[in-house]
């Protein structure tokens, strides 16, 4: 372990701990906390203590050793920063120094850049970072917080921080939770080990960002940057503040000769400082009119002056000091140069309201194929139009605020009402096809019927479950404003998005995205008098509030779906919605009523040939039988359950049956068969990533461990069921936790 080897080797060379923090410029708590393994050693104090020593890299060797143990990989988020940053440099010397100090006294530091928009805030911010991101062996992390987007819905900071937990590599059953505090609670607790830059591009005000912060442990750093200053955390001394203007004259004229050149500028020094002015000192507005100018090397300075001076409204905002039209006015320079396909690209992009939009669907959206629109998004990406934030091999392109806001008033000047319409419903009805073959492949054993290929698009095809939830996981940010997007147009996709989301809704367990999409997508069916529709999201929402244990919601929910059902005369459905009201029943402790759900149910299901719905119910109807004293009745539903699930192959059948009977087996006495019947169900729950299921079981299976006398392997059970609940925002962590902090029979008494 590094901290050993750096124990053992300073006090070789006799030098105190007092004197090697004062060597390496750092607070001698802190060195005492690495050296104990409190905390990963940071890379250049690793690399310091090496030479210092004459350790020979071994100390840089066993600092790496060390972050690779976690079993984390190292997240590098940063997006490339712009090809001529220039200037600056007051600002960049500032933030080398409150780093500096930081990592002298061994603290977090928390950083706000503020400034108008348009002042270059988040290019300064990721040239920065670059530039330190060496210093943080624990990753960097960075997300646009959309604070002053055109859509006025900012970033929900709880979908960011489950970004941030599985870009930190924590497990599937730890990434997600409806209670924002707890969530926060397991950022804080895995940043504070892992020394990382985070970095909250955009906010909108303190709240929104304080839940992302560090806490107070460990050597974290946050950067914020914000149109607005973030005076509630500056004035309470939890943040830094760092103002960014307007470029100097200077530094202005610098970012103008790296872009079109010493020639041009030399030969046209008042041009320049002109254009500069023209600009508003603005690095945004003066890079894209530079862009614009760059490709054209006998076109003069003078004549991109005189284009920009023509807009009469961008002179009214220069008088008033303001940005907004300054910066419209060079875009509309930039895209006046654009082709004609690569401004209709332009100005469609701006009808998506998510917050980063792939290759594919921008096809999709431009109704090309794949090439076409890429070359278009090369285009966008030259001119600066639009950010590229690929990561590997996927293409991935995100607005910066203005140029959506301009992307939006060229579509409504420039396109007509149906061009607009016939890009949206091209866009929705994409999302809606790639969801419904990612819904099918992440669990094909749930009887579904495709919905029919849109036309003039091309779905994403995918060749296993894994990468199908690879896919939603990444577009999880835009599902709700697709839902939404669909909903305003009264557009089916509005519902089919969210329901057939479903097995991948089971599976990661995002309850804020579950409950918002559904939510809409509810309304959406409503006004469109969608009966069918109706029914399909008040269950699947019902679902949602029930696994998360808020039952009168859940009931109102799947009641509302059964009348539905019946009203249409849909078997199949009433099979489902019986099921999901046994279901409660049976949370609620009404055995008898849920054996009259679970009938009814099966009778639907076999009429309609559902086997896995059959194997659900079965299971089910065993743990029914069970707690009504019938034991031979639930044996009999659990074989014919068994079987169905197998010949299916149906892993998450399996699973909820093996729990199911291990109840039965508890209830009857039998503790070593339960405990065999749980490692079933955990076993099979995990080989399909259901991270609810695998928490439930581990509970239970804590139970009985405990029943038997087996303490040790009761908490350490219930300590991971307890992790994952907390993770998934479910009530039952509470129950957990107080098992845990208490002793073993008043817990197990209470149950």
């Amino acid at each position: 372990m590094f901290g050993e080897e750096l124990r053992r080797r300073r006090e070789a060379a006799g030098i105190s701990l007092r004197r090697m923090a004062t060597i390496l410029h750092v607070s001698p708590g802190w060195l005492s906390r690495i050296e104990r393994e409190q905390h990963y050693p940071p890379t250049h104090l690793a690399a310091a203590a090496d030479t210092h020593l004459g350790a020979g890299g071994a100390l840089i060797s066993l600092a790496a050793a060390s972050d690779a143990k976690a079993g984390h990989l190292r997240p590098a988020e940063l997006p490339s920063g712009p090809a001529a940053f220039v200037g600056r440099s007051s600002t960049l010397r500032t933030l080398d120094t409150l780093l500096a100090r930081a990592e002298s006294a061994g603290t977090t530091l928390t950083v706000a850049l503020d400034g108008p928009a348009g002042a270059g805030k988040s290019a300064l911010a990721i040239e920065w970072a670059h530039s330190v991101s060496s210093r943080f062996p624990g990753g960097v992390l960075f997300a646009d917080l959309q604070g002053f987007s055109t859509t006025g819905r900012a970033a929900d900071p709880r979908r960011v921080l489950e970004r941030f937990l599985r870009a930190l590599g924590a497990p599937p059953e730890r990434v997600t939770s409806a209670d924002l505090d707890e969530l926060a609670a397991h950022f804080r607790t895995i940043v504070s080990h892992r020394r990382t830059l985070i970095i909250l591009d955009n906010a909108r005000d303190p709240r929104q960002v304080r839940s992302l912060l560090t806490g107070p442990v460990g050597s974290s750093m946050v950067l914020i940057t914000s149109r607005r200053r973030m005076t509630g955390l500056t004035v309470q001394g939890a943040a830094h503040r760092v103002p960014v203007t307007p470029m100097e004259d200077d530094d202005a004229l610098a970012l103008l000769r790296s872009i079109v050149g010493d020639e041009r500028v030399d030969a046209e020094p008042a041009a320049a400082r002109a254009l500069v002015e023209r600009c508003a000192h603005l690095p945004l507005a003066l890079r894209i009119a530079a862009v614009r100018l760059a490709p054209h090397p006998h076109r003069p300075i003078s004549g991109a002056v005189r284009a920009l001076a023509d807009d009469r409204d961008r002179l009214d905002a220069l008088a008033d000091g303001g940005d907004d039209l300054a910066v419209r006015s060079a875009f509309a320079g930039s895209y006046r140069e654009l082709a004609p396909e690569a401004a209709r690209a332009y100005r469609l992009l701006g009808l998506h309201t998510g917050p980063h939009i792939s290759t594919p669907a921008v096809a999709a959206l431009l109704g090309h194929s794949e090439p076409v629109a890429q070359r278009l998004l090369d285009d966008l990406v030259d001119f600066h139009l639009l950010d590229d934030i690929s990561t590997g091999s996927s293409g991935r392109y995100r607005f910066h605020d203005l140029l959506h806001t301009y992307a939006g008033e060229r579509a409504a000047a420039d396109e007509s009402p149906e061009g607009r319409e016939a890009a949206i419903t091209r866009l929705t009805s994409w999302y809606a096809s790639c969801v419904d073959r990612a819904n099918y492949i992440i669990a094909p054993q749930r009887r579904i019927e495709l919905l029919p290929p849109p036309p003039d698009v091309a779905p994403l095809d995918f060749t296993d479950a894994q990468q199908a939830a690879a896919w939603c996981d990444a577009e999880a940010e835009n599902f709700v404003p697709i839902v939404r997007l669909a909903a305003d147009r009264r557009q089916a996709a509005a519902w089919q998005v969210a329901t057939r989301l479903w097995n991948w809704l089971l599976i990661r367990k995002p309850w804020t995205l579950w409950e918002e999409s559904h939510t809409i997508a509810l309304k959406a069916a409503t006004s469109a008098g969608d009966s069918e529709a109706q029914a399909w999201v008040s269950m699947n929402l019902g679902e949602g509030y029930r696994q998360s244990r808020r039952y009168k919601p859940a009931r109102e929910h799947a009641q509302r779906a059964r009348v539905l059902r019946d009203e249409i005369g849909d078997r199949h459905g009433q099979g489902w919605c019986q099921a999901s009201l046994g279901f409660l029943s049976i949370d609620e402790g009404a055995p008898e009523l849920a054996l009259t759900h679970f009938r009814q149910a099966l009778e639907r299901f076999r009429e309609t040939d559902d086997f896995h719905g059959e194997t659900i119910v079965l299971a089910a109807l065993s743990e029914a039988h069970d707690l009504l004293s019938a034991p031979d009745e639930a044996e009999d539903a659990f074989q014919a359950a068994l079987s169905l699930a197998r010949r299916m192959q149906d892993l998450y059948a399996e699973g909820i049956l093996w729990f199911r009977h291990a109840n039965a087996h508890r209830h009857r006495g039998d503790m070593q068969a339960a405990l065999e019947s749980l490692n079933s169900s955990v076993q099979c729950r995990r080989s399909v990533g259901d991270a609810w299921g695998t928490a439930e079981a581990l509970a239970l299976r804590g139970d009985v461990l405990a029943q038997i006398g087996d303490d040790g392997a009761a908490r350490k059970s219930w300590q991971q069921a307890q992790d994952a609940f907390e993770a998934l925002g479910d009530t039952r962590a509470a129950e957990l936790r107080q098992r845990l902090t208490g002793d073993l029979p008043s817990a197990l008494a209470d149950q």
